[in-house]
């Protein structure tokens, strides 16, 4: 015959181990979590790091902790591991976790552009389209966003879909004004003197002619006529010339489309320390 104490406890002890047995674990059971520290921390593995940043966070395995989700971010970031920068560069975007810094989030954002980020890429795209974080340029804003698209990123595409049709409007725009001009001699423009030089042989100035006629800033959108100007100056070492004229020999703009003379004006640009011609050479599969 079983202990009347015994038959009072059982039905308590049963609910016990009910309980133990659905609870979730506790966090220093997560095995997964306890690999990822032991690499964060003892062997220095930068995605572990980023890892276990996230995990901080948000929260998972670990209580929710933004100011220990950023130091491990800056530990990978220092790495150079591209995640992270971008992920911090959002943070300091935002103002989440750390005090909110244009300054910053626009160095770690690039940091990992220049990495082949996509997202960071197309983020730095938006903010050059913008105005609102850099100095407005849809020139640099579409070179970003290119590169974005490149990597797939739909966003991207979409974005430089509505930019083409924003200046195909301007440009159609301009040629109509043009057009509707009166025939009485016009007064010299702003731009006759950028003219006058590039002609003269000023290899900035042609580049930034180059540029006027890729973006149609000004004048009539003309890829033969950017690529003319883009050549002149490249000839003379101009690295932003040179890499452009690289862009468009790789993907066939306004020029014949050629990978060997795309990675020429590539290494002669990367040769003066141009960061995305480096990055293309260490990356150029789609040229």
């Amino acid at each position: 015959m079983r202990h009347p104490i015994t038959m009072r406890l059982f039905p308590k002890l049963v609910l016990v181990m009910l309980s133990l047995a659905i609870a979730p674990p506790p966090a220093f059971a997560d095995k997964d979590l306890q690999r990822i520290r032991q690499s964060a921390e003892v062997e220095q593995s930068a995605e572990a790091q980023y890892q276990l940043g996230m995990r901080y966070l948000q929260g998972k395995g670990v209580n929710k902790d933004e100011r220990s989700a950023v130091m491990w971010l800056e530990r990978a970031a220092e790495q150079n591991y591209a995640p992270a920068q971008y992920k911090l560069g959002e943070l300091y975007r935002i103002g989440k976790g750390v005090d909110a810094s244009a300054t910053s989030a626009i160095e770690y954002l690039t940091s990992a552009a220049e990495q082949g980020h996509a997202s960071a890429q197309y983020k730095l795209g938006m903010m050059y389209l913008s105005g609102r974080t850099l100095d407005k340029d849809p020139a640099v804003a579409r070179e970003w966003l290119e590169l974005a698209a490149e990597h797939g990123h739909k966003d991207a595409s979409q974005a430089l879909a509505e930019l083409d049709k924003a200046e195909a409007a301007i440009a159609s725009a301009t040629l109509a004004a043009e057009t509707n001009q009166d025939a009485a001699p016009q007064t010299a423009g702003p731009q006759d003197g950028e003219a006058r030089a590039a002609e003269a042989g000023d290899a900035e100035a042609q580049f930034q002619l180059g540029e006027r006629y890729r973006s149609g800033d000004g004048v009539s959108r003309d890829l033969k006529e950017a690529a003319r100007w883009y050549t002149k100056a490249a000839e003379q070492g101009h690295a932003d010339a040179q890499y452009q004229l690289g862009e468009f020999y790789a993907k066939g703009r306004g020029v014949k489309k050629s990978k060997k003379t795309a990675q020429k004006w590539y290494k002669s640009a990367a040769a003066q320390g141009h960061v995305k011609a480096k990055y293309r050479l260490r990356g150029c599969g789609f040229c």
